[in-house]
């Protein structure tokens, strides 16, 4: 039976900083400060994914713009067909165009491609991924950090070691997922406005609450949940709920 994606995304300025670096794409649409609801056939190909602009006023908030405006015309232009080393080094040409077109600020970027019956997700910087599945919540990202990938758990959360525009050079972690598409799964992809502080304990009884139709409570409860927290950061939410399409073949 075939699979439906509900798809909902909220891009919160927060309620520290003067402008709002963040930006989503929701397959063709692109958005900052604001919220959207789509729903997309699984086996069709679509992109969903956060960019988290650094480097300040505007120098962010332009980073984050060029990766996902150039992200959109490099998933129109991408052809039907293609292996997974060639979509990885299609990746690797588009993450190393948009990276020397940066010239002041940068960003991060996390999201998920469907293509060709096959899920990937990809990331760079400390944007994430998680998934929740038979009620446990498991992260599928790793943060490109100090604090993680580098080792140092005493290191300060926000001290990136791969991003765009950020350094000489920059990588792109791309890879399948296995059994991408279970029904009842919910997709949570986020920026570090949400799991700097909010902890994964409660993003995870946050996810387990039914909603039934209402598929953008998660990201809105989820969302307060990080301004009452203090809401330091730009807050950038996206959900993505799997269920099977009754009316499908």
């Amino acid at each position: 039976m075939k699979k439906k994606l509900s798809v909902y995304g909220t891009c919160d300025i927060g309620l520290k900083k003067p402008n709002n670096e963040d930006m989503i794409m929701l397959g063709d649409e692109i958005f900052r400060d604001g919220s959207r609801r789509c729903e997309f056939d699984a086996d069709k190909k679509v992109a969903i994914a956060i960019a988290d602009g650094i480097g300040g006023f505007e120098k962010g908030e332009i980073a984050s713009e060029t990766v996902l405006h150039r992200l959109r015309d490099f998933f129109s232009k991408m052809p039907d067909g293609l292996q997974n080393e060639d979509l990885q080094k299609a990746f690797n040409v588009y993450t190393e165009e948009t990276h020397s077109s940066i010239e002041q600020g940068g960003s991060t970027l996390v999201g998920l491609l469907a293509y060709q019956d096959k899920v990937f997700r990809y990331h760079a910087g400390d944007s994430r991924i998680y998934l929740l599945r038979d009620g446990g919540l498991r992260r599928l990202t790793i943060d490109h950090s100090v604090k993680e990938s580098g080792g140092d758990p005493n290191a300060k959360s926000n001290l990136i070691t791969n991003s765009f525009g950020g350094g000489k050079n920059v990588f792109i972690e791309f890879a399948e997922i296995e059994q991408p598409f279970l029904d009842g799964d919910i997709y949570l992809l986020s920026s570090d406005g949400l799991h700097d502080l909010v902890p994964p304990d409660i993003i995870t009884d946050t996810l387990l609450v039914p909603e039934a139709e209402c598929d953008e409570a998660y990201a809105e409860k989820l969302l307060a949940l990080a301004k009452a927290a203090g809401g330091k950061d730009n807050i950038s939410i996206i959900t993505i709920k799997i269920s099977e399409d009754r009316n499908g073949h």
